[in-house]
């Protein structure tokens, strides 16, 4: 396979991974190098193994929440 139909595989997987998690803004890059990693597998350049989660955020909420948690103590 040639450089050009990689690209074009890994586009459309990545787009449907962003729509599979319902569209979030700001995971660009989560969501290509989750479909390079779909996609080298099932081309067999890489064997499969365990993808790592990626780390949860702290939203503003859960931070204030964690803040004044702390303050209280």
């Amino acid at each position: 396979m040639d450089t050009v139909k990689h690209e074009t595989l890994i586009r459309e997987r990545a787009y449907a991974i962003w729509e599979e998690e319902g569209r979030p803004g700001g995971r660009e890059w989560e969501h290509w190098e989750r479909a390079s990693y779909e996609i080298l597998v099932r081309i067999g350049v890489v064997e499969e193994m365990a993808m790592p989660k990626p780390k949860a955020r702290k939203t503003v909420k859960s931070r204030i929440r964690s803040a004044l948690a702390a303050a209280r103590v």
